[in-house]
């Protein structure tokens, strides 16, 4: 007897609300990059280790999800029309958000971010929907665990760094490599299938949460493409003439860059004089260096890095002197 997955699938909710959170969260970790981009905050949430954190698990979240709805969608048997009508759907908007980014930010282009990842996976999931669940659970933590074992300088290029072996993050705004994003997807894969062999489909189906956040996040859900695809444009749309409002009046460089230094090294406890020539020493050098546009940027390269670190290094060396 086949298992009438396809009425359960729809009544089970919670899938609906984990994702219409997660596009929730993504709108909100792109509006402190934005609000990052255009130095309204000094936070950097590409190397935040809470928003980090934040950014990995949306995004496994929703990786997670596309193997739960592969095993879903084709329990019985594979639906190839409904398959592929979804696949190029997302593979679309995947072209999308390469060109957009593209056009807009030529040096950190997303050319293999979520969408790619997803849509790429859903294709490298079909035989895991059959196979073993042993296999499955096998090829999950070997996906997430070789690029801690083995990793290559030739990765680091962008042609291949989508697979996910580089030694060096490649300058991008949003990657998702094969290895070890790939695991999320089978983790999901595994799953679903796992409770489909408990039957717990049945019980899910029974969790029928109701309030005014419930039905905001099944249609976040619901509309979770179209949101991914327009939420940037219309809060950049939002954050750019204010920022231009703001920054009329704003002050000079230096002294916003010193006032900025000055006041983070006070929150780390040191000691007023201390911050004074600390702060002085980085601005020298600083303006010395040209490094305006590095500063400003909120995501630096590993050269870029570098320079800043060298800067940090030789101050605090000097106030040991």
């Amino acid at each position: 007897m086949k298992l009438n997955i396809k009425q359960a699938h729809e009544r089970i909710i919670i899938f609906d609300l984990i994702r219409g959170l997660a596009i929730i969260g993504v709108v909100i970790y792109h509006f402190a990059f934005d609000l990052r981009l255009l130095e309204f905050i000094q936070i950097d949430v590409t190397q935040n280790i809470y928003w980090v954190a934040f950014a990995r698990i949306l995004a496994g979240s929703f990786l997670a999800l596309t193997g739960i709805s592969l095993v879903l969608a084709h329990v019985n048997y594979m639906k190839w029309d409904a398959f592929f009508r979804r696949f190029f759907i997302i593979a679309g908007a995947a072209l999308i958000i390469s060109i957009v980014t593209y056009y807009s930010y030529p040096d950190m282009f997303v050319y293999f971010g979520i969408l790619h990842a997803i849509a790429l996976f859903s294709l490298l999931a079909l035989p895991f929907l059959r196979l073993p669940l042993l296999i499955v659970f096998i090829s999950a933590l070997l996906v997430l665990i070789l690029p801690f074992i083995f990793d290559n300088e030739i990765f680091n290029q962008k042609e291949l760094s989508w697979i996910g072996f580089w030694q060096v993050p490649p300058f991008t705004a949003d990657l998702v490599p094969i290895f070890p994003a790939f695991s999320a997807t089978l983790v999901g894969v595994f799953l679903a299938r796992i409770l489909i062999k408990m039957n717990m489909l049945e019980r899910l189906s029974n969790v029928l949460p109701k309030g005014v956040w419930v039905n905001i996040l099944k249609q976040a859900s619901k509309w979770s493409l179209v949101i991914y695809l327009v939420h940037q444009p219309i809060l950049l749309g939002i954050l750019y003439p204010i920022a231009a409002l703001v920054k009329s009046d704003e002050l000079p460089k230096d002294q916003a860059f010193y006032g900025a230094c000055f006041s983070s090294c006070l929150e780390m406890g040191e000691k007023a004089t201390t911050c004074k020539s600390y702060c002085l020493c980085s601005l020298e050098q600083v303006e010395q260096g040209d490094l305006w546009d590095i500063i400003n940027m909120p995501i630096l390269t590993k050269e870029q890095n570098q320079s800043i670190s060298s800067i940090s290094n030789l101050c605090l060396a000097m106030q040991g002197e």
